[in-house]
C-alpha cells in the first residue's frame, strides 16, 4: 500500500484556506516506486486527496510525507504498527530528518528511492528490513518511468511527469537546493517522449522545479524536448514551472508555444527589487519593476499564460508595500496568481537566518510542522509595521481568490493571448489550485463542456 498523506487539520482556522481535497497532480513518486517494486507484490494508492486512509490488508505500507504532512504520517504509522504492519517513511521531510523519523517508522528511505528500493522490498522479504536506507542520486537518463495504472483509481484530470531535478539558483526561501544538493540533472529525451505517449490525460504538468537552467548544453535539451513533443504530434496542453528569465529564450518559448505549452507557473514574489535581494532571487533582479511588464508582454506573444507566485511578509514589507503588491496582482496583465507568506522552510537559509536572530515561532517538532504551510505566519515581526502587514495578510490572502477577481483575469487572458484555449487551459489548471474557483458555476460549466 503506498499513501500521499494530507494533514487536514488546519491552523489559525478563521484564516486559514485548506489546500486539501484540490485533487489535481498524481503523486509522482509513488508512481516510481510502484513501477520499482517487483512484480510478485500487488501493489495499490490511497491518495489522501480523494479518500482519508483507514486501514488495509497490506502487510508492507509506504508512506510520502512532506513536513507539513509528517504528523499525519505518523498517526498512520502508530495505527498500523499496533497492528502488526511494517510501515516505511519516505518523501521530502524523511530525506531532511531521517534520524527524527526513524522514531515513529520501522524503516526510513532518505534521499532518492530509485537506488534502495528494490533493496529494501529484498530485505524486508528475506526479514533483514534496516532502519534507514539513503538513497544517492543517479544520473537521470536511467530513470524509470512511473507505473501510471495505480493512478486510474482516481479521477486526475491532471497528469504529471518529470523531466529534471532540482535548480540552479539558490533564493534562500527555497528547500530545492537542500534536497537536492545544489545539483540539477535531465532526462533522456527520448524517453520522456515515450512515457508521454503513454498518458491518456489531455492535460500534464511538468512537476520540474524550475525548466530554465545555466549551462548552455542543458538549454540545448530544454529545446530539443518541447520541439521534438511538436514533431512527434503529442497532442496535449502542458504548464511548467519556470523563472521569470525564460524570456531571455525565445527560442524555447517559440517551441513551447508550438509544443503546446499553455500555462507557465512563475516566481515573481515581489515586484520590488528589495525584497527580492533580501532572499536572493538572483533570477528576477534584473527583471523586476517595469521589466516584468515587458515580459509579460513577450510571454503573451506566444500565446502562453502566466500564473505568478507572490509572497508577502519580507522583513522590509509595510502595510503599504502589501497593498501595493496586491494592486500589482489584480491590475498588472499577469493572468491568475498564488500569494503566500514567507516560510523558513527546514534546513534552508532563510530558517538558519530567523532561527539566529531567535524569531521563529514554532519550535516543538515535529508537531509544529504543520504551521510551516506558506498559508501561516511562523516568524515574530521586526517591529509593529511588520506586524501590521502580517495581520494583512490573512484578509488579502482570503480576498484574492474570490471568483469573480479569478475570472475578470480569465476573461482578460484571452485578450491578452488571443487565445481562448490558452485561457480555458489555464482555467483547468488554475481550479485545480483554488477552493472557491473551482466550486463556482461557471467553472463547473464551462469545464463540463
Amino acid at each position: 500500500m503506498l499513501i500521499n498523506t494530507v494533514d487536514k487539520r488546519t491552523t489559525n482556522e478563521p484564516f486559514f484556506v485548506p489546500l486539501s481535497e484540490i485533487t489535481a497532480y498524481q503523486p509522482i513518486a509513488l508512481g516510481i516506486l510502484a513501477a520499482l517494486t517487483p512484480q510478485n507484490w500487488d501493489v495499490e494508492l490511497v491518495d489522501e486527496n480523494f479518500e482519508n486512509f483507514d486501514n488495509t490488508d497490506a502487510e508492507l505500507i509506504g508512506i510520502s510525507a512532506y513536513s507539513t504532512s509528517i504528523n499525519r504520517a505518523i498517526d498512520i504509522s502508530r495505527k498500523m504498527q499496533s497492528l502488526g504492519k511494517t510501515v516505511v517513511l519516505g518523501g521530502k521531510h524523511a530525506s531532511l530528518f531521517p534520524v527524527e523519523s526513524q522514531q515513529y517508522f520501522n524503516s526510513v528511505v532518505a534521499g532518492e528511492a530509485e537506488p534502495v528500493w528494490e533493496k529494501l522490498i529484498s530485505d524486508y522479504e528475506n526479514n533483514s528490513l534496516k532502519s534507514l536506507y539513503t538513497g544517492q542520486q543517479l544520473p537521470l537518463t536511467v530513470s524509470v518511468r512511473p507505473r501510471r495504472d495505480i493512478f486510474n483509481k482516481y479521477n486526475y484530470a491532471i497528469a504529471t511527469i518529470q523531466f529534471s531535478r532540482g535548480c540552479v539558483y539558490n533564493c534562500s526561501f527555497c528547500g530545492v537546493p537542500v534536497l537536492y544538493n545544489h545539483t540539477y540533472r535531465q532526462r533522456n529525451v527520448d524517453d520522456v517522449l515515450e512515457e508521454l505517449k503513454e498518458i491518456k490525460q489531455d492535460y500534464v504538468f511538468f512537476v520540474d522545479d524550475n525548466i530554465i537552467c545555466k549551462e548552455e548544453d542543458h538549454k540545448t535539451t530544454i529545446r530539443q524536448l518541447f520541439q521534438r513533443i511538436y514533431e512527434t504530434r503529442i497532442n496535449k496542453y502542458y504548464m511548467l514551472a519556470s523563472s521569470i528569465n525564460i524570456v531571455d529564450d525565445e527560442k524555447l518559448l517559440y517551441w513551447c508555444k508550438k509544443a503546446g505549452v499553455k500555462v507557465l507557473y512563475i516566481g515573481f514574489e515581489s515586484e520590488k527589487i528589495q525584497s527580492l535581494r533580501s532572499v536572493n532571487k538572483a533570477s528576477n533582479f534584473v527583471q523586476a519593476g517595469d521589466y516584468y511588464k515587458k515580459a509579460l508582454k513577450k510571454i503573451h506573444k506566444y500565446k502562453i499564460s502566466v500564473m505568478a507566485g507572490f509572497i508577502c511578509g519580507f522583513d522590509n514589507d509595510t502595510k503599504t508595500d502589501l497593498q501595493d503588491r496586491v494592486n500589482y496582482m489584480t491590475e498588472s496583465t499577469i493572468d491568475s496568481f498564488t500569494l503566500t507568506y514567507i516560510t523558513p522552510l527546514a534546513h534552508t537559509n532563510l530558517y538558519k537566518y530567523y532561527e539566529k536572530q531567535n524569531r521563529l515561532m514554532y519550535l516543538n517538532f515535529p508537531e509544529d510542522w504543520i504551521y510551516y504551510n506558506a498559508c501561516n505566519v511562523t516568524v515574530k515581526p521586526l517591529d509593529e509595521e511588520n506586524k501590521v502587514s502580517q495581520e494583512l495578510f490573512y484578509h488579502h490572502s482570503v480576498a484574492l481568490v474570490c471568483s469573480n477577481i479569478l475570472l475578470k483575469k480569465f476573461f482578460k487572458a484571452i485578450f491578452r493571448t488571443k487565445s481562448f484555449k490558452t485561457a480555458f487551459v489555464l482555467l483547468v489548471f488554475e481550479s485545480k489550485m483554488h477552493v472557491y474557483l473551482a466550486g463556482h458555476w461557471f467553472v463547473k460549466l464551462l469545464i463540463k463542456r
